[in-house]
């Protein structure tokens, strides 16, 4: 018996079980590329169930075919999806903080500190005008943990 013979005389079990062990191989090593011939394979026990005289190069002709569609479509799909998702500033503290007023709690030439929430941060100052101790300034930049800050044009 060769080998598709063997594939054209399988029950949609056989399917069913390839189906199941590829997404399992997808769940421990998840890379998004296993899950899709997964999914052919669960759509291959479906079609032997609903037409089982089909042969086996025609059976293997579409599941190659299906995988090979579905891996590229699931893969477009993905990077769409993946693209509609806002990006975190979980590890991006400073970014936050653009646009925020902080004090002025030092002053040191063109760099001091600010205290922005209780949480003190490096700054220089953007416009080369250095504010006094205690003076409100706007931050305009964020690179790391330094901030950039000018200083407010309206009184405190």
């Amino acid at each position: 018996m060769d080998f598709f013979t063997w594939v054209g005389e399988a029950s949609p079990w056989l399917w069913l079980a390839l189906g199941i062990a590829l997404v399992a191989l997808e769940i421990l090593a998840p890379s998004f590329v296993m899950i899709w011939p997964g999914l052919a394979a669960f759509a291959m026990a479906v079609l032997v169930w609903l037409a089982p005289g089909l042969s086996g190069e025609v059976l293997v002709s579409l599941f190659s075919i299906l995988s090979i569609a579905l891996l590229f479509g699931g893969r477009a799909l993905m990077a769409r999806l993946d693209r509609s998702e806002p990006q975190s500033q979980l590890n991006a503290r400073g970014q936050n903080l653009v646009g925020r007023e902080a004090k002025v709690l030092s002053v040191s030439g063109p760099a001091g500190k600010v205290e922005i929430d209780g949480v003190q941060w490096p700054v220089t100052w953007e416009d080369g005008a250095a504010p006094v101790e205690g003076q409100w300034v706007s931050i305009t930049s964020s690179s790391g943990v330094n901030l950039g800050a000018k200083v407010n044009n309206y009184p405190n």
